[in-house]
């Protein structure tokens, strides 16, 4: 799989770091964790960077749609203008926070 090749001991020391506590979930299950928040290290990191007020992470592309659409205020009966040929994960997006694609 392209991309395979690039990952080297420092990607897999972080991956082991998470699956050593056994919580694969962003929130919760503080004792577990020992102390390992790669998801709000990553956030807090992208905030730095970039001078944003938020960040958050999400698992996908689908996912970060979603939360875009939904902290703009998103809801029942709003309308949104989409292109007509995207991915379906777009037009999911909208109709998941009862808004209507408007194909434009």
């Amino acid at each position: 799989m392209p991309g395979t090749e690039l990952f080297g001991a420092e990607e897999r020391k972080e991956i082991e770091d998470v699956l050593s506590t056994g919580i694969m979930f962003r929130f919760n299950h503080d004792a577990q964790r020992n102390n390992i928040w790669k998801a709000k290290d990553f956030e807090a990191e992208a905030k730095k960077i970039t001078g944003a007020k938020y960040a958050l992470a999400v698992s996908n592309g689908s996912a970060a749609i979603l939360a875009a659409l939904a902290a703009s205020g998103i809801g029942t009966g709003d309308e949104v203008i989409c292109p007509p040929f995207t991915y379906i994960a777009t037009i999911e997006a909208v109709l998941m926070l009862g808004a209507l694609p408007v194909f434009a």
